[in-house]
């Protein structure tokens, strides 16, 4: 992935900060930080103050002013944040989790999401990493819980279960146990398999997704050690306050950055990042695939990588795509609530008219329920489970549906299920 490094001039320009100071530019500046812009973003811009490089520099200075600096080892990061940042964060606690919490999924669909978040998170943090297996069959062995059949199967199996070890140990602190228990969980039974149980001995370079070319050498193998006990000890440390988010998103950059596995990297930053959200009561987190919607914008995500080492370890590009990613992900979550709630409303209406037209209550709630959700299916067991019944009162209830026209009866694999025909023919049997 090629794109320009920036223009680098650390000489000090006391007429640049005077000019900040002034505020003589602060409407431009805003403007350029709303979406913290690189430098192959702003030299071709046509409201900049001043030849591109001397606007860089306007730019640079101004956010080293407001800058703060993260130490892990010998390597010097930094970040600071903008209006923009505080303003997201703000909207993302406020709206999303707290507009979750007043108006939430019910217990149900709250535990049929998750159970479907956690798997499609496997997926598609697998899928980054080059799982080729579809999403549809990846599915399929999960939620049947059969063994996987090849290595791209074995490489999401593994995720979930990192997930759930990850849930088990959210509330302690990592170490280099348990990063190392994480990877080798992430990578057993893969050809990454190797490179478990122990940081990686010997140089690597990280490759471009798309070219091939060599997009990152991450720091020699020998200052591992002190590098990730560094991390750790960021991680674990609570004595200067950061936001959760950001301080997620830093951790999941600095293991890719430091790289400390031959294989199986990214993985482990992602479930990194999942961890320490969840260790901050970000619980709602177990309700979202972060990795999906990082799949669904892979070039950005690289480029959020390279724009920071570029960019003299800029921390405020990666920071930036993580916090969109998060918002997407949670987007979703809220359009799944807002479907569920107006499918429970269209099955209460359904059911409402059915028992009107004589149809008993228990019979009513089925239809309303499968017409509400055409492509779902409820068994006999089911059936009788739900609405404490015996199994013959429940197939004389469902057989009468059958018999109107309104259930159809298949088998599926041993049982026996029952679908609604359409939707169609639920509504001409209102309009009788």
């Amino acid at each position: 992935m090629k794109f320009e490094k920036p223009p680098v001039d650390e000489t000090f320009d006391i007429k640049i900060v005077k000019l900040i100071i002034d505020e003589q530019y602060k409407d431009f500046l805003q403007t350029v930080e709303s979406r913290y812009l690189y430098w192959d973003e702003v030299k071709n811009r046509k409201d900049l103050p001043f030849d591109p490089a001397k606007s860089w520099r306007l730019i640079k200075t101004s956010r080293a002013l407001n800058s703060k600096s993260v130490n892990i080892g010998a390597y010097v990061f930094k970040y600071y944040l903008t209006y923009q940042i505080q303003k997201d964060l703000h909207e993302f606690d406020l709206k999303m989790i707290g507009g979750l919490y007043q108006n939430p999924i019910t217990d149900f669909e709250k535990a049929e999401y998750i159970k479907n978040s956690l798997m499609e998170e496997a997926i598609a943090s697998s899928q980054i990493e080059g799982a080729a297996t579809t999403t549809k069959i990846a599915w399929d062995m999960l939620k049947s819980g059969r063994n996987p059949r090849n290595e791209s199967e074995q490489m999401i199996f593994n995720n979930l279960r990192a997930i759930r070890y990850i849930e088990e140990n959210q509330n302690k602190n990592i170490d280099k146990a348990f990063i190392i228990e994480l990877h080798k969980i992430m990578t057993v039974k893969t050809t990454a398999e190797d490179c478990g149980g122990d940081y990686r001995k010997g140089e690597i370079f990280v490759q471009d997704h798309v070219d091939g070319e060599i997009a990152h050498i991450p720091p020699d193998w020998n200052e591992l050690g002190s590098l990730m006990d560094s991390l750790c000890s960021f991680a674990n440390s609570d004595k200067e306050f950061m936001h959760p988010i950001i301080k997620a998103s830093m951790i999941h950059f600095f293991i890719g950055y430091i790289h400390p596995f031959k294989d199986g990297n990214g993985r482990t930053a992602r479930a990194l990042f999942y961890w320490y959200l969840l260790k901050k009561g970000y619980t709602l987190i177990k309700n979202i695939s972060i990795s999906r919607a990082i799949l669904s914008s892979r070039i950005q995500y690289d480029k959020a990588f390279l724009k920071t080492e570029y960019d003299q370890n800029d921390l405020n590009y990666f920071i930036t795509y993580s916090i969109k990613s998060l918002r997407v992900a949670f987007e979703n979550l809220v359009r799944y609530r807002d479907k569920k709630k107006a499918d429970k409303e269209q099955a209460s209406v359904i059911a409402y008219r059915l028992i009107e037209k004589g149809m008993s209550k228990r019979q009513a709630d089925l239809l309303g329920y499968l017409y509400s959700k055409e492509s779902a299916a409820v068994s006999l067991q089911q059936y009788a489970i739900k609405h404490d019944i015996v199994r013959q009162t429940a197939r004389k209830d469902l057989s009468h549906l059958v018999k109107l026209n309104l259930l159809i009866e298949e088998k599926k694999g041993k049982s026996i299920v029952f679908r609604v025909k359409s939707k169609s023919d639920v509504e001409k049997f209102l309009d009788k």
